[in-house]
């Protein structure tokens, strides 16, 4: 029996589970959109920009902890793509991103929209694929979903001739999708681990992306609880752990206050599992330092090719996260009696006295901690909160309480737009829950057109900005290394709550600070998606400005 090229694919991913995919439609792969027709077990979900697009694949990847998958148009539909695979690349999320291209007779004649995706992307995906023959697809197809889960995992490429995908080829029989290969850890290693964190004195863990499933995160508590470990957070995962757990002690960001900073450098023993150990989890390579650290570290990655990359560790453990702590957590603990209570108070105390809300009224606009305190009070158990990039999101790492139960969806690479996208693909996954999103003015007119894919698709969505009329980041860097020299950063934003209106989403406005608690209360139990445009005060650039 034969079939088309496009046919094999869309087969092949729907064996493989996938049940969504995020799209802009385009020319190029049009024989794909028309194989689709004929398998409706998988949804096509239209986006008003490929950078919308690649973001929910990202979102949908972290919720379903399989590869997202993205359909792209050639040239300007896959540049308007590459925000979102340089987002995956940075979180080590899986995504296959599908882009079709010319014809196999143009390719190197600088045909219409011709790219080299191979030059283009090869420094952020993974792997670049490029089928020149149909019957090719299987393979290649399994070849992809393999990498994009395997190691570090990430963004691979696949490139689809126009006329390739027309290629008549034999049917086959869909394979289950394959499997990441976990290494657990040697007993020699574990028992190394334990008999250093029964020596040490102020040891503390940092928790990175890897530790993703509901599994691995449970572990993570047995052990912080077994061994007596604060638990901190690598950068944007301040879902990790329950943040009202006694042991947690908050997340690396950019801005880190002196009172926590000078605390965490006290540390003896850093255990770092299912973190990069990039410039910003470390605080510029200075926690732990690079190239030698002033603590031992022991830092657990599934990729031997990350660990020791910038910091050398007194032990490198290649294995899966999920299984070191499971290992780890049934351990016997190695010395009797042991406790790092004294110290685990220090640093709680540290950053109780952080997240501590103090209201200070501005008479120029909203304290937006109060916004987020709002939040903490009304936001139902089982929350997803999808947090945008910018300087507002200091205040909900600083102030947001995120539970057992909850989700924070954020982005390690610091790209505005992420928030409406990532709200609309939670929505979509988890129409049962309530999705918060956070963003400031910056990133909401950058892909907040997606809240037109929210109202096609019935996602019920909660979005928060902060507006404050300015690009708030690059502005507090102006003022620190150019003061009184502002340049491109203020900005002229519409009346959010009428612009949401006009797309059929119920608007509210909160202009003072006695608005949070019963806008926010009225937002959250509204039958359906809903903008809240906050009034912010300028004055304050970040929750940790005085």
């Amino acid at each position: 029996m034969q079939s088309s090229a496009a046919e094999i694919l869309i087969q092949q991913l729907a064996a493989y589970g996938v049940d969504r995919v995020f799209c802009v439609p385009g020319e190029s792969y049009l024989t794909a959109l028309n194989a689709m027709y004929n398998h409706q077990q998988i949804e096509v979900i239209a986006c008003r920009h490929e950078g919308g697009a690649g973001f929910m694949a990202l979102a949908d990847a972290k919720l379903t902890s399989r590869p997202g998958v993205l359909f792209t148009s050639r040239g300007p539909g896959a540049m308007n793509a590459a925000i979102s695979l340089h987002a995956a690349q940075q979180d080590g999320v899986p995504i296959l991103a599908f882009i079709g291209h010319v014809t196999r007779s143009e390719l190197g004649r600088g045909a219409f929209q011709e790219v080299d995706y191979g030059m283009t992307f090869g420094n952020i995906a993974k792997e670049v694929i490029e089928i020149h023959d149909g019957s090719r697809m299987n393979d290649l197809i399994a070849q992809a979903w393999q990498l994009s889960i395997s190691g570090t995992p990430g963004p691979i490429v696949i490139v689809l001739p126009e006329d390739m995908l027309g290629d008549t080829v034999s049917s086959f029989k869909p394979a289950p999708p394959p499997k990441a290969a976990h290494s657990g850890p040697a007993t020699a290693d574990i028992e190394a681990v334990a008999r250093r964190l029964s020596e040490a004195k102020r040891p503390i863990l940092i928790a990175g992306s890897q530790i993703s499933d509901d599994q691995a995160k449970a572990a993570l508590q047995k052990v912080s609880e077994r061994w007596q470990l604060p638990v901190l957070g690598a950068f944007k995962q301040q879902e990790v752990m329950a943040n009202d757990h006694l042991h947690w002690v908050g997340q690396v960001g950019f801005v880190m206050p002196s009172s926590m900073t000078e605390a965490l450098k006290q540390a003896d023993l850093i255990l770092a599992i299912g973190t990069r150990l990039g410039d910003i989890t470390t605080q510029g390579f200075t926690f732990p330092n690079a190239y030698v650290p002033k603590q031992d570290v022991i830092h657990v990655y599934p990729d031997a090719e990350k660990i020791g990359r910038n910091i050398t560790p007194w032990l490198g453990i290649v294995a899966d996260s999920g299984s070191f702590l499971s290992e780890l957590a049934h351990h016997p603990v190695a010395k009797e009696g042991f406790s790092n209570q004294e110290w685990i108070d220090t640093l709680t105390q540290r950053y109780r006295e952080l997240t501590h809300f103090t209201p200070r009224p501005s008479p120029t606009g909203v304290d937006f901690g109060r916004v987020v305190i709002a939040i903490n009070s009304y936001a139902p158990p089982s929350s997803i909160f999808c947090l945008d990039s910018g300087n507002f999101a200091t205040w909900v790492h600083r102030y947001l309480t995120v539970r057992e139960g909850q989700r924070l969806m954020g982005s390690a690479s610091g790209a505005m737009g992420s928030g409406v996208p990532f709200a609309v693909s939670s929505a979509m996954r988890h129409p049962e829950r309530t999705v918060i999103a956070f963003m400031g003015d910056g990133g909401a007119l950058m892909t907040g057109n997606e809240i037109a894919t929210a109202m096609h698709y019935n996602a019920n969505v909660k979005i928060i900005i902060a507006d404050n009329s300015v690009y708030g980041t690059i502005k507090g860097f102006q003022q620190k290394l150019f003061p009184g020299r502002p340049v491109a950063t203020s900005l002229t934003n519409p009346d959010f709550a009428a612009w949401a209106e006009s797309f059929g989403v119920k608007g509210y406005s909160i202009s003072e600070d006695a608005d949070a608690d019963h806008v926010i209360e009225a937002a959250l139990t509204h039958d359906g998606p809903v903008v809240v445009h906050v009034k912010q005060s300028a004055e304050r650039l970040n929750a940790f400005s005085p």
